[in-house]
């Protein structure tokens, strides 16, 4: 067997030896954030809740970086690992389990500011306005497309399970907002190709902008028309047909 080709088999095996390690790594990476939701064992952390939390957070925060930095550092996938472990510790099946989900959850909730504001203060340093501005145009095009996409997207989607009318309208706001994972990927291949990485990101991060602006308010705007959010949505087509049909009954 010749060296090129055990070069090309070496390559094509890369990816999946990659993606299952890490997902391996994520499996124990996992277990180990279940010990830390556990209840605490010290009568010192039982007696004191608050202190019980700000210590589950260290424990977890401290968790998520060191997976993040092995798998970085091994050549992995850190953002596969990180799911793999969130959805692992999420969703064991024991006694304590739901408290536990509770405890991530507010772990997590705690977190993010923190989180956020790093991560996208990272991002905005690696924005380059001139950059982005030049790129408005191919940018508006894209989200244009995405749009139009997500649209006949979840309309299939929507037609394949039998939602309402209701529904299948308003299905496509909830896809359109873009921020950490997208940002992360734009920063990931700016760095691996950086011929043409810097113009890419400039147009990725124009296009993650654009969405980030209009999409939560439509998010917003399907919640409450189909009701979902508590807030009365006001008088539309079908709920005006509904009324005038009781009334005249």
């Amino acid at each position: 067997v010749s060296l090129t080709a055990v070069a090309a088999l070496v390559a094509f095996m890369h990816p999946v030896f990659s993606v299952a390690t890490s997902s391996g790594l994520g499996v124990i990476a996992g277990f180990a954030l279940g010990q830390c939701l556990k209840p605490p064992r010290t009568r010192m952390l039982a007696n004191r809740p608050a202190l019980a939390r700000a210590v589950r957070c260290v424990q977890t925060l401290a968790l998520s970086a060191s997976s993040f930095w092995a798998a970085k550092t091994l050549g992995l996938e850190p953002l596969l690992l990180c799911v793999v472990a969130g959805a692992l510790a999420a969703n064991r099946q024991h006694v304590t389990g739901e408290e536990e989900r509770e405890r991530l959850e507010s772990v997590l909730r705690a977190s993010m500011p923190l989180v956020n504001v790093v991560f996208f203060t990272l991002a905005g340093c690696a924005v380059h306005l001139t950059s982005v501005y030049k790129s408005s145009v191919v940018a508006t095009l894209l989200v244009g497309s995405r749009l139009l996409a997500l649209y006949h997207a979840a309309r299939i989607g929507c037609d394949a399970i039998g939602a309402p009318e209701s529904h299948k309208r308003v299905a496509w706001m909830g896809y359109v907002t873009q921020a950490g994972v997208a940002l992360g990927l734009v920063r990931t291949a700016a760095a691996r190709f950086p011929q043409w990485g810097d113009e890419f990101g400039a147009l990725m991060v124009a296009t993650i902008v654009m969405n980030q602006l209009v999409g939560p308010p439509m998010f917003r705007a399907a919640i409450v028309s189909v009701g979902e959010s508590g807030v009365d949505p006001g008088p539309t087509p079908d709920r005006a047909l509904e009324v005038r049909s009781a009334s005249e009954a």
